[in-house]
């Protein structure tokens, strides 16, 4: 039996990262196609003027599926961080996890 007594928090936060990325990637790609095809409701600024999304043509497509990618990313990688701390916390306080290997 291996006993699993904690996680490498920056290591599991790096994968959460790249993970939350590629998920950002297809929320990116699909809210830009969404805004480049369709268009959205109006968008009303503090001022009263509206501004359409789908005026904001492939720059601003491009700019939501860059921004999503970095968004998703960064939150991937801090959510990875906490986890880390919390399972090496429950790891030490629980004595561990025993797996089996072949």
């Amino acid at each position: 039996m291996t006993v699993i007594r904690g996680v490498g928090a920056i290591s599991l936060g790096k994968c959460l990262g790249a993970f939350y990325a590629l998920i950002g990637v297809t929320v990116g790609t699909l809210t830009s196609m969404a805004v480049l095809l369709l268009g959205s409701p109006r968008t009303y600024a503090i001022l009263g003027k509206g501004l359409h999304l789908g005026e904001l043509g492939l720059g601003g497509g491009l700019l939501l599926m860059v921004g999503a990618v970095i968004l998703y990313g960064l939150a991937g990688f801090v959510l990875g961080l906490i986890t880390g701390a919390l399972v090496n916390l429950a790891l030490r306080l629980g004595g561990g996890v025993e797996l089996e290997l072949e």
